[in-house]
């Protein structure tokens, strides 16, 4: 059993790799990273002008969570001292970095290749601030800040997109055609934590970069969608948090995942649980390499117009009794069709009613149900 994997040529010793963010910020986090047995490891995002350290700016609450990082704090000079204590060993380095116009991208990707990159991620989009808000709205423009990266440097490149340039058959070939390697996606989505409504304010001072598991659902649509549309290699991320929601994406037909808001979470502990509970995984399940397993589950997704085609209804597979506690039955209450029924103390389904959503099979604790012709 091999977990090793070849990601835009460089020959990677499994598929984990840690997203941009604070946790990869100086040599000190890299280097735990690569400790905990990353991969590679992603920087914090690097550009010219360093950024200012807001405070606060990481929020959670409920399991949310967002922030309002900007890019690296550190300056180009600080950078580069920082980078070269980095001992990769059998890891690699790969820098993410943002310019504000084309040729300010193609400067830093040179620089930071000097640094010791061994691989670049743009970021020609951010779901925060306001600096970049005009910048890379169309396929051509992201072509052009792509191309010019490409032609300056030899080292690999990789391209960082949101949810709705992901799905986009036209900003996938744009990339393609600019001369990316790969993609990774999704970026962190929007949002605010919540608003304080006995004091009638947000809960943050302004709109930030959502991530962790609660986004994982919009991360598997866009490596899906990907599957089909790219001819590139795949980075999946947002939501990946251990090696069951890895094994999601790699399903899905990404050769890689990223860890970003795990690692935050979870410290750096978590990089080296999903490596060695994905390589138990692949054990006992008899995979010799993530090859073997990258991509199996497309064969289950269908058009929407074929799902259309399939009549399907509730079945109770085996007794319901009080299993469900003080709160009665959820499958009772949330049927909109009135199919699921309790009849005394057992629950029944009426056929004739049902219109097969589904509902009760993902919502009955006690696995009671099924769909079936």
């Amino acid at each position: 059993m091999c977990t090793a994997v070849d990601f835009m040529g460089l020959p990677l010793k499994n598929p984990v790799i840690v997203a941009a963010g604070p946790w990869s910020r100086d040599a000190a986090s890299i280097q735990k990273a690569i400790d905990a047995g990353a991969a590679a490891v992603v920087t914090e995002t690097i550009t010219l002008e360093k950024s200012q350290l807001l405070r606060p700016r990481i929020y959670r609450q409920e399991g949310r969570l967002l922030n309002t990082t900007l890019y690296s704090t550190l300056s180009f000079e600080q950078l580069e001292r920082e980078l070269s204590q980095v001992r990769k060993g059998d890891s690699f380095l790969i820098c993410n970095i943002r310019g504000g116009t084309p040729s300010e991208l193609a400067y830093t990707a040179t620089a930071v290749e000097r640094f010791g990159a061994d691989a670049l991620e743009l970021c020609c989009f951010t779901p925060i601030g306001t600096k970049m808000e005009n910048l890379a709205i169309h396929p051509d423009e992201i072509y052009e800040m792509i191309r010019q990266v490409t032609q300056k440097v030899s080292v690999p490149v990789m391209v960082r997109l949101p949810h709705h340039a992901a799905s986009s058959r036209e900003f996938v070939q744009a990339v393609e055609r600019a001369g990316a390697k790969a993609v990774s996606a999704i970026e962190t989505l929007s949002g605010l934590i919540g608003v304080d409504v006995e004091r009638g304010r947000s809960r943050t001072p302004t709109i930030g970069g959502y991530s962790g598991p609660h986004i994982r659902p919009v991360s598997l649509a866009a490596t899906a969608m990907l599957s089909q549309l790219a001819d590139c290699q795949i980075a999946s991320m947002g939501g990946v948090e251990d090696a069951l929601s890895a094994l999601e994406f790699l399903m899905l037909g990404a050769s890689v995942v990223q860890l970003g808001s795990a690692v935050l979470l979870g410290g750096y502990g978590r990089i080296t649980r999903t490596v060695e509970d994905l390589e138990a995984w692949m054990r006992v399940h008899r995979y010799g390499s993530v090859e073997e397993l990258r991509g199996i589950a497309l064969d289950s997704l269908s058009p929407f117009e074929e799902i259309l085609t399939r009549r399907l209804h509730a079945s109770l597979d085996s007794p319901c009794g009080q299993s469900c506690g003080e709160g009665g039955c959820p499958c009772v209450t949330a049927c909109l069709d009135g199919a699921v029924v309790r009849e005394g103390d057992r629950v029944r389904v009426v056929r004739e009613r049902c219109s097969g959503c589904g509902l009760c099979v993902s919502l009955c604790p006690g696995g009671h149900f099924s769909l079936r012709k």
